[in-house]
Formats: structure tokens, C-alpha cells, sequence
């Protein structure tokens, strides 16, 4: 890095979380001293500047949240006193007056610590989606898109089956931002199960689309890439056992073995499914008669064959496809994990070794099957599995992902033209500070 920026942020007790507005010219930062600040960015002295400090919780604040701005300047903020609430921005009056922002909303209906909150992006409208530790995802909906002074339950996620409790730990959730998806999706990780899922709004209700993964560690975060007219999407998620795991995910199959695959995530000696390439099918010789590997021929080729066989040559004949076919099954298997959720190995450059929870769409002639979303493990990234990694957030374009962790480095990861994810930079907030003092 050529530059690092202190923000004397003087808040009195642990920072948990910090957020950008959408255009990145202003930062709100919260922690456990109850209190939330907003800081805006000066050009000419390129400095962050105290826009107010707002007060209104019971406890911790440990997320936060930016609407987008074409509804005004709102912000979210959850804490452990299991309430969510909305700010607006005071524009008549002045800065530091402890008058700028103000609480138009409290929300508090949920039974536990609320720990993660994020507005939904702006072309579903100004909803916001709340997780708590008891084990549910709640949507809510302003009434009075105005004043936002009141809001209601629009839908919810029970994501934990018979609840939860806070000693079961905190879930995370994370919005497609892709607005040519349909339908709308939203991931959420749990910490009881230590399990990511992908749910989709079906007819005005949430329902479980699929489950990306499952670990033996907790899931402490995720993070949805901006698509970017891929056609696939990238999921991260941070555990306790200081793995990043990324993930490509096919809400679409049919787009898995579209030409825009992209070739940088296929291994070598690999088609766009992870499978080993067919080889195709010699032409048959001498009197027009079927080979072995010849099995594209549908019924009625075989009908109008020029030549007459028997039944009981064609039964060997689709004896002989069988066995193909089986032989070719048994090689696909290799290398690959299978669906009972096989460990999955990572090398020293942060390629998958395997993929983790692969469901692959074969053109079986079953059309059930080609509507089944597949995902797939590309990088199991570690520093310390002994230091848990906190967040994981994505550039706006899907690109360079940063972490943080336990540790107090925020490290930035990028894929290289081979397909396997590096650590390109690494900021130590413990020595900038020794530094700066």
C-alpha cells in the first residue's frame, strides 16, 4: 500500500464494525461503548471528518448498515439489547449538534441479540433483512416511506428449525446483488449447524433453494460478489477455524455449460462441469452398424437404420452403451467430492483440491434434473487455523476480496490467471497504530 490513513474514531471500548456509503465518501463505525459515529470524507484535506455521534442502544452495537441513496440517508444498526434501528439524517441541522441524525424507528421484535442487518439493494425496494440468534431472518418494510418512522414484518426465514438461543451463537446473511436474477435470494450461515444456505422468494415467501455448505467450525460471515455479468455467482464465507472459503454457485444450470464459463476456474484437463471430456464418436464402419461409444442416437436413428438387425443385436448393442456409460460415470467420480460432503483440500496457492456440495445437472433426459442449482468450492484460503476470521467483503466488482480477522490484519485476495486465489496485501491496524504514536 502506497498510503495508510489513522481515523481517530476515540470510541471507548472494542470496534466491531464499520461501513461505507455507497459512494464511499462517508463511514459509520460502531462497538461496544453503545455509541455510533459518522465520519465524512474532506477532499481538500483528505481527512475524515466527525459528522455526529449517536446514542439510542442498551448494549453493544455490532453491525451497520447503508440504505442506498436514492432513499435518502438512511443507516441500520443492530445490537445485542435484540433490537435493529433505522437513522435518518437531519439535514436542516447543524453537524455535532447531537441533533444531525436522528432514531426514527426501533425494531424489536426479536427474542435474542440481533447480529447482522443489511438493507437489500435498490431495486428491491427499501427493505431490510435482520438476523438474530434465535434462529430466524426477518424482512422488514417501511409503512410511511417518507418519514420511515414505522415499519413492519413483511416476511421471515425460520433458519434454525425450533429456534435458537444467543449461546448458540450469532447468523450472518448477505443479498444477491444481481438485479437480472430472478428470483431475489439471499444467503444466511448459522453458527448452531455451522451451515450456509441460499433461499429464494417464491410467491411472497422464502423457501430453501440450496445449501452451499456445512463445516465443523462456525460460520461468522458471508459475502455475495456483485455478479458483473458473469454467469455465475461468488460466494465467500468466514469461519471460526480461519478458513475463507469462495464459492461458485449456478442458480441457472443451463448457464453452467453456456460458452461464458469462465476458463480461469476450469482445471486442467477439465470441462466446464468439472468432468472429464467424452471423446466423440468414431463413425461407424464397414455396414453403418452402432459402435460402443456411439450413444447420441435417439430411437428414431435407430428405427431408420439402412441396414436390418436383430433384437437381439440391438440388446447387446444397448448392453454394450450401458457399459460405456458406466465406465464413464466411474471415471467422472475421481478426483471430485461427492455429495455426502467429503473433505475438501486446498493447496499452498489457495486452489480447491475438490469442490463441496457439487450438483451436477447430466443430460439424462430427466428435465427435474437440469433445474437443480449446483455449486462449487474454488478456494479454501488459510492463514491460522487457530485465528477465526471475523468479516469477508467483496470490491464492487466482484474481484478482490478482503478479510479480517482475530489477528488484527486486514488481508486483500485476488485470483491470478492460473485460477488460484493470493494474498496481494495484508495492513496491520496493531503496528500502524504503534507508528502513528
Amino acid at each position: 500500500m502506497e498510503q495508510e490513513l489513522s481515523i481517530p474514531v476515540n470510541h471507548d471500548d472494542f470496534i466491531h464494525d464499520l461501513a461505507y456509503n455507497f459512494y464511499g465518501t462517508r463511514l459509520a463505525t460502531c462497538g461496544s461503548d453503545r455509541c455510533i459515529k459518522v465520519w465524512d470524507w474532506n477532499k481538500q484535506t483528505s481527512l475524515w471528518i466527525l459528522n455526529e455521534s449517536m446514542t439510542g442502544h442498551e448494549s453493544s452495537v455490532v453491525k451497520l448498515s447503508w440504505a442506498h441513496p436514492e432513499f435518502g440517508q438512511v443507516l441500520a444498526s443492530c445490537s445485542l439489547d435484540r433490537s435493529v434501528r433505522i437513522w435518518m439524517e437531519q439535514e436542516s441541522n447543524l453537524k455535532n449538534s447531537s441533533m444531525r441524525w436522528r432514531s426514527v424507528s426501533t425494531l424489536n421484535d426479536s427474542s435474542c441479540a440481533v447480529h447482522s442487518i443489511a438493507f437489500a439493494p435498490e431495486f428491491r425496494n427499501l427493505s431490510l433483512a435482520a438476523a438474530s440468534s434465535d434462529g430466524k431472518v426477518r424482512f422488514y418494510s417501511p409503512v410511511e416511506p417518507i418519514t420511515l418512522s414505522n415499519w413492519t414484518v413483511s416476511g421471515h426465514i425460520d433458519f434454525i428449525p425450533g429456534g435458537a438461543s444467543d449461546s448458540d451463537g450469532p447468523l450472518c446473511l448477505s443479498w444477491c446483488k444481481s438485479r437480472f436474477t430472478s428470483p431475489h435470494m439471499i444467503a444466511i450461515g448459522g453458527s448452531k449447524g455451522n451451515r450456509v444456505k441460499i433461499f429464494q422468494l417464491d410467491t411472497m415467501q422464502y423457501s430453501e433453494l440450496h445449501e452451499l455448505d456445512s463445516y465443523d467450525a462456525f460460520v461468522l460471515d458471508i459475502d455475495w460478489a456483485p455478479s458483473m455479468g458473469r454467469s455465475y455467482h461468488l460466494i465467500a464465507t468466514a469461519c471460526s477455524d480461519g478458513h475463507i472459503r469462495i464459492y461458485k454457485f449456478w442458480s441457472e444450470p443451463a448457464l453452467a455449460r453456456a460458452a461464458l464459463t469462465d476458463s480461469l476456474f476450469i482445471r486442467e484437463g477439465e470441462d466446464s462441469d468439472g468432468e472429464e471430456p467424452e471423446p466423440e464418436p468414431e463413425p461407424a464402419a464397414g455396414g453403418g452398424e452402432r459402435g460402443e461409444d456411439d450413444d447420441d442416437f435417439d430411437g428414431d436413428d435407430s428405427d431408420n437404420d439402412l441396414h436390418d438387425g436383430s433384437e437381439d443385436s440391438e440388446g447387446s448393442d444397448d448392453d454394450e452403451t450401458d457399459d460405456a456409460n458406466t465406465d464413464s460415470d466411474s471415471d467422472d467420480s475421481d478426483g471430485s467430492t461427492s455429495e455426502s460432503g467429503d473433505d475438501v483440500h486446498a493447496d499452498e496457492m489457495g486452489r480447491a483440491k475438490g469442490s463441496s456440495r457439487r450438483t451436477r445437472a447430466r443430460e439424462t433426459g430427466d428435465s427435474s434434473k437440469l433445474a437443480v442449482p449446483r455449486s462449487e468450492l474454488v478456494a479454501d484460503l488459510v492463514v491460522d487455523p487457530h485465528t477465526p476470521m471475523r468479516r469477508v467483503r467483496w470490491n464492487s466488482t466482484g474481484t478482490l476480496l478482503v478479510s479480517s480477522s482475530d489477528d488484527g490484519v486486514a488481508r486483500m485476495w485476488k485470483m491470478s490467471v492460473s485460477g488460484t486465489w493470493r494474498e496481494i496485501a495484508a495492513i496491520s491496524a496493531e503496528k500502524s497504530s504503534a507508528e502513528n504514536a
